[in-house]
């Protein structure tokens, strides 16, 4: 009775190996037993084996997609491929960014006038507060002169090489209005007369032109505007 049993167990076995040898595909290159030669091989070597041989092999080739087993299907991962401006656009918000070039421009000043000389905000106000002070009621050449004697000493190597050291100096003096500083009342005129000479759109004085004042403080009077001489 067992033995019908089992005959039936491998007959149908047989038959399910029939129907599913058509649809596995082969595990590798080299792998060419059918089903058929998988069931047979197990049937000669133990026929009561035979059967768990053959789903054994059957379960090696499954299809199932969720199993982590090697299969006979090679599963590629799925990759999500995007544009490279798309990549850009998830991690970074451009439209929120700086240029680079705002920032260097903001960073470093351009130097555009022959001394090669930039000064701060508060510079250029305490400057203002003196060429005020010097040269109120002149002409805007006459604050464009003041302003380019400041530079001329900043840069000449008789001279201290900062705006407030030049200004304050003591011995000798050339700005005796630095006392009175905290006094002036600097109008757009004379900050525009110091953006003019920074921006290097003015050239009135030679470079060795160290003097002003109402009357000439050397022999070699470079230029005369309104009531000053400047001198070298």
């Amino acid at each position: 009775m067992s033995k019908k049993i089992l005959d039936a167990a491998i007959t149908a076995a047989f038959c399910a190996c029939l129907i599913m040898a058509p649809n596995i595909q082969e595990k590798e290159e080299n792998h060419e037993q059918s089903s058929l030669e998988v069931f047979a091989a197990y049937r000669m070597k133990k026929p009561e084996t035979a059967v768990a041989g053959v789903f054994e092999e059957l379960f090696e080739h499954s299809f199932t997609t969720e199993s982590g087993e090697e299969t006979a299907i090679e599963r590629n991962e799925v990759v999500l491929v995007t544009s490279q401006e798309e990549n850009i656009e998830s991690h970074t918000d451009f439209k929120n960014t700086t240029p680079v070039s705002a920032i260097v421009a903001r960073e470093v000043p351009v130097i555009k006038n022959r001394w090669n000389i930039t000064l701060t905000a508060d510079e250029i106000d305490l400057l203002a507060r003196i060429v005020w002070l010097e040269a109120n009621g002149e002409p805007v050449q006459g604050q464009q002169a003041v302003v380019e004697v400041v530079l001329n000493r900043m840069a000449s190597d008789l001279y201290p090489d900062t705006l407030y050291d030049v200004l304050s100096q003591k011995n000798p003096v050339q700005f005796c209005s630095w006392k009175n500083r905290n006094k002036a009342v600097p109008t757009d005129k004379e900050y525009q007369s110091i953006k003019q000479v920074l921006d290097g759109n003015t050239s009135i004085l030679r470079n060795d032109t160290l003097y002003f004042s109402t009357k000439p403080l050397t022999a070699n009077t470079d230029i005369r505007i309104g009531g000053h001489s400047f001198c070298y």
